[in-house]
């Protein structure tokens, strides 16, 4: 179903996590015939990150978003404890993990989660620097482990910074993208405060995210 209404209007990004960066970039690239590039590491945090454009349908051309894959750094040590951010140590290939969200007024809605004990962890500063050696600096909301398995999204604010879609990036179509809970009622009330209500929610047996892709190799589903 190519339909407008299950891409939420504040996506920002995907995030496909993988044991090995390098191989995940290949196997993505075998999958859909496009080629992801290198976004930048994340020092201290043992993880490094590859970027593909979104292009969702029904979207206006040139929209910021994009897809993210994120895999253990080769150049910096893991952590001591092993645990890498999102999760990234528990994938296994290819892995839809998580997804953000950048709503309007996102203090606000940061307190509305608050208000409605929606458990989202806490508001970190984050940063990177990119391929060209240019710093990116953001503020995200941070839990672990992922609240609803990855299915419930965390917020992301830019602030000053330059949005990472905003960079040429080559990209693939997004679909269809949707969150499966089996309390769907419950998960449509929490994405309506946090700022998605307009994300397809459907029933199912776990909590979980489906994402349709399309690139000129093929067609890659989650």
């Amino acid at each position: 179903m190519d339909d407008l209404s299950t891409i939420p209007a504040n996506l920002d990004h995907l995030i496909i996590t993988v044991p090995e960066l390098e191989a995940g970039v290949a196997e993505f690239e075998r999958l859909t015939g496009v080629r992801p590039v290198a976004g930048g590491s994340h020092p201290g945090r043992g993880t490094a990150n590859y970027l593909v454009g979104l292009a969702p349908t029904g979207w206006d051309a040139g929209a910021h978003t994009y897809l993210e894959i994120l895999g253990p750094d080769a150049q910096q040590k893991p952590p001591a404890d092993g645990i890498l951010p999102l999760d990234a140590h528990l994938a296994q290939g290819l892995t839809l993990q998580t997804w953000a969200i950048h709503p309007h007024a996102f203090l606000a809605k940061v307190a509305g989660a608050n208000s409605a004990d929606i458990d989202f962890g806490e508001v970190n500063d984050m940063s990177r620097e990119t391929a060209e050696g240019d710093l990116l600096e953001w503020r995200l909301t941070s839990r672990s482990p992922l609240p609803h398995d990855g299915a419930q999204p965390f917020l992301i604010d830019w602030g000053e910074s330059t949005h990472p879609a905003e960079a040429p990036l080559p990209s693939v179509e997004l679909l269809e993208f949707r969150v499966e809970s089996p309390e769907p009622e419950a998960a449509r009330e929490v994405l309506e405060v946090l700022g998605a209500g307009d994300t397809e929610v459907v029933e199912g047996a776990e909590c979980r995210l489906r994402a349709r892709l399309r690139g000129p190799g093929g067609e890659l589903t989650f």
